[in-house]
């Protein structure tokens, strides 16, 4: 079978979601492409990250830096150590841990240097990531795995420590725009329709709760500007932010500051799926065997860390990060002797931070709760700082 073609089980997977979402559609009339996306990729037993199919890896539709090798964490790993000693039982809380190969490598890193949480939390909605995760974790020595525990909910208990999210926002479920100065609220929704077994766009005017969330430099776009907002990242961030008393957030996702974000023209959006690796425009396409991704308006990303009480300390790119953090002196400590080790090290060193690659599309913000300057002034990392580009 080739990597192009659908397995028979998969298949059926795909086809029961469209009944279902078919089904309320017939019942509730067009629903809005928001539900449609949370129905794709979350439907119990059936979306993307619900029904158990190979999502990361070679196996699956993307990888995930983590999932390169030990670099990205080595280097996230310095940066929490110039924290975590100055923290009261900290803990480290990962949501949307993927394949636990970041929590794996991290806690590796911070045993060597010496700086380790007390616990470390990984909230996970997906049981057959869970699943995936707690194999991974399963290599880790008894005295590191014994410090994981994996979470439902948010944690209800006040923590000192740190909040660590890669690639989690880009999958939240967005609501889709379109700019038609023809109706009185300026913006029209994006509803997902039926056409006999198809599902088709279908547009109605945007409600004026949610019209009060585009941002006002959308104002000044054409009329049949199309694009994307996350009605529902304040209150996730908040959530997953609300326990921690004194620490730091560190959010590692592709995106771009809202002048960019909403640029005249990037006048499609940003939807993307994924699948088998290869990429495409049509998230109608197999639902539930394909992801779904939006990319991240980091100032609306700044907006809602705020509004949870958070600082924003720094902006800048994943691979200005890493680098600073010295990711690449880890070249120079690979054994001559093993050519192939030094090969794929440097090999995933430039997959990391060349800009072609994963260097300038993906970004780190960070944000600080209840330290102090001189506290926040120790995090490496941020020297190349963009929070002007917000």
């Amino acid at each position: 079978m080739s990597q192009h073609e659908i397995d028979p089980d998969a298949k059926a997977l795909s086809l029961a979601l469209r009944e279902r979402i078919q089904h309320r559609i017939k019942y509730e009339g067009p629903m809005p492409f928001s539900d449609y996306m949370r129905m794709a990729l979350y439907e119990p037993g059936l979306g993307y990250y619900s029904a158990g199919l190979p999502k990361l890896g070679a196996d699956g539709d993307f990888i995930t830096a983590p999932m390169l090798g030990t670099l990205f964490a080595s280097g996230f790993a310095r940066a929490f150590s110039a924290l975590l000693p100055r923290l009261n039982t900290p803990v480290i809380l990962e949501p949307g841990a993927g394949t636990g190969a970041f929590a794996r490598d991290v806690l590796l890193a911070l045993a060597e240097s010496g700086h380790l949480p007390e616990a470390y939390w990984i909230l996970e909605t997906s049981a057959h990531l869970r699943q995936v995760q707690q194999v991974t974790l399963s290599a880790l020595p008894k005295a590191l795995r014994q410090r994981v525990r994996w979470l439902e909910h948010p944690p209800e208990k006040s923590f000192e420590g740190i909040v660590f999210a890669n690639e989690v926002i880009d999958a939240l479920p967005v609501e889709v725009f379109r700019r038609n100065r023809q109706v009185p609220s300026g913006f029209e929704r994006l509803h997902v329709a039926t056409d006999n077994d198809d599902f088709v766009d279908d547009w109605a005017e945007m409600p004026e709760n949610l019209a009060q969330h585009i941002p006002t430099e959308c104002l000044a776009l054409a009329d049949g500007y199309r694009s994307e907002f996350l009605p529902q990242l304040t209150p996730w961030l908040g959530g997953i932010t609300a326990g921690l008393r004194r620490g730091a957030v560190f959010l590692v996702d592709y995106g771009y500051g809202r002048r960019d974000f909403y640029h005249p023209d990037r006048a499609t959006g940003t939807l993307v799926c994924h699948h088998r690796h290869q990429a495409n425009f049509d998230p109608y396409r197999w639902p539930g065997l394909q992801d779904i991704t939006a990319f991240v308006d980091f100032t609306a990303v700044a907006e809602a860390l705020d509004a949870a009480g958070c600082d924003v300390e720094g902006f800048t790119t994943q691979g200005a990060f890493l680098l600073e953090n010295g990711i690449e002196r880890q070249l120079g400590q690979a054994d001559d002797a093993h050519y192939s080790a030094y090969y794929q090290l440097a090999s995933e060193l430039k997959q990391l931070v060349l800009p072609s690659e994963m260097g300038e599309k993906f970004k780190v913000m960070w944000a600080s709760k209840g330290l102090d300057i001189a506290e926040t002034a120790r995090i490496p990392g941020f020297s190349s700082d963009f929070l002007y580009t917000l």
